[in-house]
């Protein structure tokens, strides 16, 4: 996994990985704290997971890279979702800590049975795309101002 044709993936894997889980938790987080779902946070989930793996990939992008970032951006949104449920559900339940139900196999069946529900609203879906779009786009952005900044700096070094 970690080398395929000169690209390595191992590390961009790890820093997508990092990225979905903490944009995860920010969404249940500030879903919790305002009793409201703000979708503007799956975009961001897509930026962080793409500069995440730019960072990790020492601004060295390929296409592979790209759909890391895409891949983890989902991994990131389903993660939000399911950190909200797991959350509104203890509330509910309110002898039940959201620990206790992050695990639970239950909880977890409930979801995956109830998955499609938190995904059916058209702005869910605009949300999506928009993060997909942020993930994919980020990446390839910064390596031509990365590779614009080498060639620049270049430019200005004395020549033999």
């Amino acid at each position: 996994m970690e080398e395929k044709q000169g690209v390595k993936i191992g590390m961009p894997v790890i820093g997508g990985l990092i990225a979905a889980i903490l944009g995860g938790i920010v969404w249940a987080a500030i879903a919790a704290m305002t009793d409201y779902e703000v979708g503007l946070i799956a975009i961001l989930i897509g930026a962080l997971t793409g500069y995440a793996v730019v960072l990790f990939s020492n601004k060295r992008i390929a296409t592979v890279h790209k759909i890391i970032a895409v891949l983890f951006a989902l991994v990131g949104i389903l993660l939000g979702k399911y950190l909200t449920v797991v959350y509104f559900t203890s509330e509910l339940f309110g002898d039940v800590s959201v620990m206790e139900l992050v695990f639970d196999s239950e909880m977890i069946s409930a979801f995956v049975e109830t998955f499609q529900e938190y995904f059916s609203q058209p702005i869910d879906l605009l949300f999506i795309v928009l993060a997909i779009v942020s993930a994919w786009q980020i990446p390839g952005r910064m390596a031509r101002t990365s590779l614009a900044t080498d060639a620049s700096s270049s430019d200005h070094a004395p020549r033999a």
